[in-house]
């Protein structure tokens, strides 16, 4: 198929400020490369400015939207709010409720802080209706990939007569808090969500697993797969690229070995499972430097973490996608270990995965995924328990203890792999499949 039969005029709405989005900016940037306009719309965040031009025919523009959990309260006075807030253990500001387990006089205050965080979201659903309508009311099509957003981009194609696009990066209806939560309050999410997607232009899904289990679920078409890859990095180059940026900025001496998480620093994403590992005598009995790149509610763990063993735990800060790879190149093994606790960890398949392997890094992962059957199958890395620390430990250790040839072997491998099969390039054409069809309707 060749190009659109006409350029539409697309509109991302992200949750998020837009800061670290790989799979939308990809997908703004082929949308745009295809002819298409695009812009994308995120939140705000401090020391972010509110307009950016990101790619030819790609804008972002960041809207004012209150997020505050507080803003459940309205129409009540702000003082009010405060007041209930405080005593709920809340600041004036807080957006998120923090990621510790509660305890003490907050488990009984955490339901109410919980109801009021949904509440927020939900509420908050009509003023970003408004401030989406009112910055792109020129839409053929709306793009949005989390739940909180479907209902956003659904009103908004309403009220300005055009479309919109489902991209299901996460099952999110068993995901994360939503999956812990009561049976029944799953299934109203549930239900909402099918009947908003029965108004869909179109659907996209992260892996096989998503896809099959959308198609079942809410008896649609299955939807094309659009993998978290990146482009293709140094495509002429078949050998890993070599890049120490990680030593440079740590100070990690030459002759010990380096694992690396990158990415959201959240529960569930193996955050906590690799600092226990850290303390495993395999581990270090290898001198090994365990480093932490990326940001997020669990900020202030692996910081206590390197504060109390700094010769063990290195903590950089998050970097930008398009220079992300020689980061990741630095490491000799890279830890993607996604607890399969959830039915959507069990299905997804992470950004750091395929970014593992176009930077030439082997990697471990758990057990009981997605993630493990990729792995096995293309035999570039090692699944554990992710619920054993020693299992944890001791998969590093085994890849970092193999025969220097082996490993550059195995570097190698993961190297040729990622080019051949798991780009960008050669997994978009379902999104582009979608959008020339669209543009011809």
């Amino acid at each position: 198929m060749g190009g659109p039969a006409r350029s539409l005029r697309v509109t991302i709405v992200a949750a998020n400020p837009f800061q670290f989005d790989s799979r939308f900016l990809r997908t703004a940037t082929t949308l745009a490369e295809d002819g298409h306009e695009v812009r994308i719309l995120a939140w705000p965040a401090t020391g972010l400015p509110a307009e950016e031009s990101l790619a030819p025919g790609v804008r972002l523009s960041r809207l004012d939207i209150d997020r505050r959990i507080a803003s459940a309260l309205r129409p009540a006075p702000e003082r009010v709010r405060d007041a209930v807030g405080a005593a709920l253990g809340l600041t004036p500001d807080t957006v998120t409720l923090p990621p510790e387990t509660p305890a003490g006089l907050d488990r009984l205050r955490h339901p109410l802080r919980r109801s009021l965080e949904m509440a927020a979201s939900v509420r908050r659903v009509r003023p970003w209706v408004d401030a989406v309508v009112s910055a792109a009311p020129a839409t053929d099509i709306f793009h949005a990939q989390s739940l909180i957003a479907l209902p956003v981009v659904r009103e908004a194609a309403r009220q300005v007569g055009g479309r919109f696009v489902y991209d299901v990066a996460d099952y999110h209806t068993e995901a994360a808090r939503l999956a812990r939560m009561p049976w029944l309050i799953k299934e109203l999410v549930r239900r909402r969500e099918r009947r908003m997607v029965d108004d869909a232009a179109g659907l996209l899904a992260v892996s096989d697993p998503v896809a099959d289990l959308v198609a079942h679920r809410w008896q649609v078409e299955r939807p094309a797969i659009l993998l978290n890859c990146p482009p293709a990095w140094l495509p002429e180059q078949e050998s890993p690229p070599v890049f120490d940026r990680i030593r440079t900025a740590t100070g990690i001496a030459a002759d010990r070995p380096i694992v690396l998480y990158q990415g959201g620093f959240s529960i569930d994403r193996g955050v906590e499972e690799l600092v226990a590992a850290s303390a495993e005598l395999a581990l270090r009995d290898l001198a090994a430097a365990v480093v932490f790149m990326g940001y997020g509610r669990l900020q202030g763990l692996v910081d206590r973490a390197a504060a109390a063993t700094p010769e063990r735990i290195f903590v950089l800060p998050a970097v930008p996608v398009e220079g992300l790879l020689p980061w990741t190149a630095s490491a000799d093994v890279s830890f993607v270990g996604q607890p399969p606790r959830t039915l959507n960890q069990r299905m997804n398949l992470p950004n750091k995965l395929f970014e593992s392997l176009m930077a030439g890094v082997p990697v471990v992962v758990s057990v009981g995924n997605e993630q493990c059957r990729v792995v096995s199958h293309e035999r570039v890395g090692v699944c554990a328990d992710i619920d054993s620390p020693r299992a944890v430990a001791e998969a590093l250790a085994g890849i970092l203890r193999a025969d220097p040839q082996e490993r550059r072997e195995m570097r190698r491998h993961c190297r040729v792999v990622a080019l051949t099969k798991y780009t960008w390039e050669h997994n978009a054409g379902g999104l582009l499949d979608l959008y020339r069809g669209l543009a011809a309707d």
